[in-house]
């Protein structure tokens, strides 16, 4: 309690405890979060971060949460929703620069407004431009690190800096920043991006907006509780994408307990109208490795990330 009173005197009321946190999940799965709070301002971000590293407490930053698997037992630290919402458009330079808690498809529509395309092929992603960042997200042969001019950062010291795109070191599905956090390594924060977009028609931009979310809707299950793609595409060499591997060794509607391989593409993992839990998703994701490694000689490696205790 006395740490508890400790970071509301400095976070204010916005600071819960033992919230649940399936419902801020695209999976709608997640234990509790011991202390739980919500930035929409960039200061709010900051300040969330630093009380944190300042008490030792361990903390993990949020915002779609809809690439991720959170146990069961919930995160014994601070959960940060990253909710910033700022977009600021430079259309004499076809740039924008956009808040890290930004939803990715608010970002495509609103460009659009402002005759700037590029992203398009994105759209239905359903995560913020943090997160994209982050994780290099891509789908219909682009992906999010072509744009990015330029990121502003929250270093390990605490300090503001902005680094180029050959800083971030991205690769397929995965940056420095991804690769790091794996390593157990305290990371920098994204707070904001600049993005290189193309002049183009606001009524072209929604045509493709329109067809890429037609394509998407169609051949995945994005009216189902997901979190996206659940392994990266196996490298070069290697004939066919991870979700055709495992639709090949008929693994669509294997089930452990509530959660299932999607029927509809072998790649997702449903959580049966919001019942299943991360033990059985986790044990359903072990059971598909081994199956692709004995019947493939593929080791299959997860995009989704893991977080809580």
């Amino acid at each position: 309690m006395e740490k508890y009173q400790k970071l509301k005197k400095i976070l204010g009321s916005n600071l819960k405890q033992s919230i649940e946190l399936k419902k801020y999940t695209t999976f709608r799965i997640g234990g509790r979060a011991k202390y739980f709070y919500v930035a929409k301002k960039i200061e709010e971000l900051i300040s969330a971060i630093l009380v944190a590293r300042k008490e030792n407490l361990k903390y993990t930053v949020l915002g779609r949460a809809s690439n991720v698997l959170i146990s069961d037992n919930g995160f014994n630290g601070l959960v940060i929703i990253n909710q910033t919402n700022n977009i600021s458009f430079l259309t004499d330079r076809a740039q924008v620069i956009a808040d890290s808690g930004v939803i990715l498809s608010r970002l495509i529509i609103e460009s659009a407004e402002h005759n700037l395309g590029g992203l398009e092929p994105l759209f239905g992603i359903p995560g913020t431009v943090g997160g994209a960042i982050y994780g290099n997200i891509g789908a219909n042969k682009i992906e999010i690190s072509q744009f990015i001019k330029s990121i502003t950062l929250l270093d390990t010291n605490g300090k503001i800096i902005r680094c180029s795109k050959k800083w971030l070191d991205s690769g397929y599905r995965t940056t420095m920043l991804k690769k790091e956090k794996k390593q157990g390594k305290e990371i920098p924060v994204i707070l904001a991006v600049k993005l290189q977009l193309m002049p183009s028609n606001k009524e072209g931009i929604i045509k493709k907006i329109r067809r890429y979310q037609k394509l998407r809707s169609k051949k995945q299950p994005y009216d189902r509780f997901t979190c996206g793609s659940v392994f990266k595409n196996p490298g070069d060499g290697i004939q066919g994408s991870a979700g055709y591997i495992l639709d090949n060794l008929s693994m669509k509607g294997t089930k452990v307990g509530n959660a299932q391989v999607s029927k509809k593409h072998a790649n997702f993992i449903e959580n049966i109208k919001g019942r299943s839990n991360a033990s059985d998703v986790k044990e359903l994701i072990n059971q598909l490795k081994q199956k692709v490694d004995e019947e493939k000689g593929i080791k299959l490696e997860e995009e989704i990330e893991y977080v809580g205790d």
